[in-house]
């Protein structure tokens, strides 16, 4: 149980007793400062910020002050962000139920104003609204947001509030495994900051927890921190408090496809590791047999898996379709943990219970996504199977790091099956994931795998780039005045479809096509109408995502003198945005690994010959392959085009050759076929 206290009070951050709440005052410099040093043009200026955490108090501060410098910063539509507005990033609820525990996350306290450049002060007096700024590979942003009154270039806006936790525990489980956000200083932003100040108080013991039986102190641990790109360390005080101040930090200037920004910018982690721990090695040794002793339990609570495990292989003899039946058979469960949060009252109306062991999850046939993996686990064991769970990190937000000791690095539970001396890595608990297949954001990471005598750590293998395949086709006809029309169908396999699968889970099917549609004009030119016709494959893990779309593209072609100009590549490629510069800060990065297939028929209008077409192109490199090639088929220009790339991480000393071979992509991608005859009255300058 010491273990357990240890992580149950693992990073709940607050408000540092001891640091001011108040309103700075004004300075004559923040007055008079209109430029960033280095950066003239600059829009805003961050004068102050603030973090405080306390885990004693399950709170934390923040103060923010900004000073607005020129038009960009309040203009919605220039291409600045707009700093009147407001948005405060607030921890989900639904993702922090897990195991038995309930946290309530509330943001209280707020206090925003406007201060003119003559000194007078206008009073934030509304009221904060919730909203969701990102959605997309199976990542949601929800904010607090608001608009700061009457801000003008010049104007100085400041805003501070706290985020409370509340904590209640459903039964009196083992708390080893219970993790929660960590208690982390990010220092920097996309702002220049004149001055910064954080502070940390480790939690000191003996606070009771509702619905804990019976009180849990925290005993028997350490404060442990890490700190990631950063140059001056924070100094201790009280003990284990930290403190540190910055000044004149210059701003985070993000590339297309960069590693984590939590990688690369500074920052520090708090955490807390068991006292005794002789090494890093044992405290991932520790952690991992603790977490073993948490599911032995209800691993071993298998009443009906057998004969579950037996009716679901059936006749089968074959070691690896019997596995895929077995996995099939664990996703057939009712899967909680992708579904709205609901609320007390709603759970005992459709009385669900938290399963304790993997009968019951059979029994009531619907579970959480750990739930379904112990699930999927048992029955490999009933069936002879020599499996394991483990311990999943996620590089979504960033890369593991071994001295960071906590669970919260690698809570994504996972399963691993030797066959024939092979591990194979699955992901059962993760809904419409295929068998064989992990989500993009588990693979090439470290794993704990989880024994008696603690954890091991294995490499959870890379996805290869046919593993996410994306196949768009059209069949289209070009008219004299350049305009082209026509149906274009796009075929998801793998990764891809898995994340746009999750990514809609919660859309009804007009939701989806809109989203489909979004996606599609990404990939065509400026202008493009579409329009989705049908969709099919969205429950079907196993079956590819098709989607097909009625398109027009206004002034596809173009004139030149007394030819008809036509681009045989319709589809565009995204991932040339990373090259777009002579040099580069930082790593190239892409989630996974892909595949791109294109097939483009276009009917030419009646009259017109064809004077030349582009040449076939074949370009590599170590880690990609392209290749194009056009065709006149009787009046139909056919153009076959593919993209592979079989890698995700790509350090500076890369950029050039990879610049090099994009850049080869993108000429080839932009090539036209020339026609003469017709009437030749297309739109000019397209």
């Amino acid at each position: 149980m010491r273990y357990a206290a240890l992580c149950f009070f693992l990073l709940i951050p607050v408000l540092a007793p001891g640091q001011s709440e108040d309103w700075l005052p004004v300075t004559p410099q923040d007055l008079q400062l209109k430029d960033v040093p280095g950066n003239p043009g600059a829009a805003a200026v961050r004068l102050y910020y603030a973090h405080y955490v306390d885990h004693d108090n399950f709170s934390e501060f923040y103060y923010e002050r900004i000073k607005i410098l020129n038009e960009k910063a309040v203009n919605p539509n220039s291409d600045g962000k707009t700093y009147a507005d407001v948005e405060i990033p607030v921890a989900s609820i639904a993702a922090a139920r897990r195991f038995g525990v309930s946290l309530l996350v509330q943001m209280v306290g707020l206090k925003a104003r406007t201060i003119h450049p003559d000194g007078s002060i206008v009073e934030f007096t509304g009221k904060p609204f919730e909203k969701t700024v990102y959605k997309g590979r199976g990542s949601r942003i929800q904010v607090k947001a608001f608009s700061m009154p009457s801000v003008t270039v010049g104007s100085i806006v400041e805003y501070k509030y706290r985020l409370t936790y509340d904590f209640s525990i459903d039964s009196p489980i083992f708390l080893g495994v219970l993790v929660f956000p960590p208690a982390e200083w990010v220092l920097q932003s996309e702002l220049y900051t004149v001055k910064e100040h954080v502070h940390y108080r480790p939690f000191g013991g003996g606070r009771r927890v509702s619905g804990a039986k019976p009180k849990f102190y925290f005993d028997g641990a350490r404060v442990s921190r890490v700190a990631f790109n950063l140059k001056e360390q924070p100094t201790n005080s009280n003990g284990n408090e930290s403190d540190l101040e910055l000044h004149d930090v210059r701003a985070f200037e993000p590339e297309d496809y960069i590693p984590p920004e939590n990688d690369l910018k500074p920052s520090v982690v708090f955490f807390y590791s068991p006292r005794d721990a002789r090494s890093i090695e044992d405290e991932w040794r520790e952690i991992g047999k603790s977490r073993y002793e948490e599911l032995e339990p209800r691993l071993s609570r298998n009443r009906g898996v057998k004969e579950a495990a037996l009716q679901a292989i059936g006749a089968e003899a074959d070691p690896v379709k019997k596995l895929r039946k077995l996995y099939e058979r664990a996703q057939q469960i009712r899967n909680l943990s992708y579904e709205r949060q609901l609320t007390p009252e709603e759970m005992k109306r459709e009385n669900l219970k938290r399963n304790t062991g993997v009968d019951e999850a059979l029994a009531h046939g619907y579970g959480t996504s750990e739930d379904i993996t112990l699930l999927f686990v048992a029955l490999a064991h009933a069936a002879g199977f020599d499996a394991s769970v483990a311990q999943v990190s996620d590089r979504r937000q960033r890369f593991f790091s071994r001295e960071w000791t906590s669970l919260e690095q690698i809570d994504n539970t996972i399963a691993v099956v030797n066959l024939n001396g092979t591990d194979i890595f699955l992901e059962p608990g993760t809904r419409f994931c295929p068998y064989g297949l992990l989500r993009w954001n588990h693979t090439a990471t470290e794993a704990l795998k989880l024994e008696k005598k603690g954890g091991v750590f294995v490499k959870a293998p890379p996805a290869t780039y046919d593993k996410s395949v994306t196949r768009k086709s059209a069949n289209l006809s070009l008219s004299e005045d350049g305009t082209l029309k026509g149906n274009v169908k796009l075929e998801f396999e793998g990764e891809e479809a898995l994340e746009l699968r999750l990514d809609t889970i919660d859309e009804d099917d007009a939701g989806r096509k809109k989203t489909l549609e979004g996606l599609l004009k990404e990939w065509l030119p400026a202008g493009a109408i579409v329009k989705a016709t049908d969709t099919q494959g969205w429950e079907n893990a196993e079956s590819p995502l098709v989607s097909t779309f009625s398109i027009e593209a206004p002034s596809y072609a173009s004139v030149a003198g007394k030819l008809f100009l036509v681009p045989a590549c319709l589809f565009q490629t995204k991932e040339n945005r990373a090259f777009t510069h002579a040099t580069r800060k930082y790593p190239v990065y892409f989630p996974y690994s892909f595949t791109e297939l294109d097939s483009v028929n276009i009917k030419l209008p009646a009259g017109f010959s064809l004077e030349s077409i582009p040449h076939h192109q074949d370009a590599s490199m170590k880690f990609a392959r392209y290749q194009s090639d056009t065709q006149l088929n009787g009046t139909q220009l056919v153009y076959q085009r593919s993209l592979a790339l079989n890698g995700i991480y790509f350090g500076q000393d890369k950029y050039s050759e990879l610049k090099d071979f994009f850049g080869k992509v993108k000429t080839s991608d932009e090539q036209q076929a020339v026609l003469r005859g017709g009437m030749v009255n297309a739109q000019k300058g397209n």
